[in-house]
């Protein structure tokens, strides 16, 4: 069960990421300037977002914090 939320805090780490690595990569390739540039860079960034928030969501749950707090011991 453990396993399911890690494996899922990483995945979710790692397309946050690749999201807004492609967001500032339209950016820099001034391919960000159409309108098709325009709505891809605001999908990566919404989806940063929701990526970056089950992340949050993932962090502050319970399960988390108990899986944690016995490592630590």
């Amino acid at each position: 069960m453990m396993l399911e939320t890690v494996l899922l805090l990483i995945f979710s780490l790692l397309l946050g990421v690749g999201c807004l690595v492609l967001a500032g990569w339209l950016v820099v390739t001034h391919q960000f300037a159409t309108l098709d540039g325009i709505f891809l860079t605001l999908v990566c960034l919404v989806l940063a977002l929701v990526f970056f928030l089950n992340c949050g969501w993932s962090l502050r749950s319970e399960e988390f914090r108990q899986w944690w707090e016995n490592r630590a011991k």
